[in-house]
């Protein structure tokens, strides 16, 4: 996506928030909030930041799952999920070594 095309869709998602009224609950998210212009985050009540968890969080995470799915986290997937780009990730590794468990059985 070029630079042209963003500016056109940020400016008709403000163009329809304009016309909402303050009826409704909308909600936006974006991975890229420094690339679209501040006159379009003037337009929310509240924002919310979700930062990129910790190492010691992924594995904190990780912990809970694994104990949950009565596995045993040892250090090479801990040291995997401690790498992981989000919680979403470290769950889908935990999963993953779930599966490969009860396969390997």
């Amino acid at each position: 996506m070029d630079v042209g095309e963003l500016d056109r869709i940020v400016i008709a998602f403000m163009q329809e928030l304009e016309h909402s009224h303050g009826e409704g609950f909308i909600v936006a998210t974006s991975n890229l909030p420094n690339a679209l212009d501040e006159a379009l985050w003037r337009r929310f009540d509240l924002k919310l930041a979700f930062p990129k968890p910790t190492a010691t969080q992924l594995a904190a995470f990780a912990k809970r799952l694994c104990t949950t799915r009565n596995l045993k986290l040892h250090s090479v997937l801990q040291k995997k999920v401690g790498k992981a780009a989000s919680f979403a990730d470290a769950e889908q590794m935990v999963i993953a070594e779930a599966r490969r468990k009860l396969l390997t059985k």
